[in-house]
C-alpha cells in the first residue's frame, strides 16, 4: 500500500494521478474502507470515483440508508 502523509492530499485529490496508486492498491483501499465503514463498495468504485471527495461522499449515502 502507498505510503500517503496527511498534508499531501485534499478532498480534491486524485488517487492514481496524484497519491500514484495503481490497481492492487485501489482494491486494497477498497477493502479497508469497507471494514472502517462498515459498508460495501463495488469492485469497480474506483474506475466510477476518482478523487478521496467522492469516495467520501459515496460513503456518506451509503451509511445514511
Amino acid at each position: 500500500m502507498v505510503e500517503i502523509e496527511t498534508q499531501d492530499f485534499n478532498l480534491n485529490t486524485y488517487f492514481t494521478k496524484e497519491l500514484g496508486m495503481n490497481k492492487k492498491d485501489l482494491a486494497e483501499l477498497r477493502l479497508r474502507l469497507e471494514e472502517e465503514f462498515d459498508v460495501q463498495l463495488p469492485k469497480n468504485i474506483f474506475k466510477e470515483f476518482n478523487t478521496i471527495g467522492e469516495i467520501i461522499g459515496f460513503i456518506e449515502a451509503e451509511q445514511g440508508r
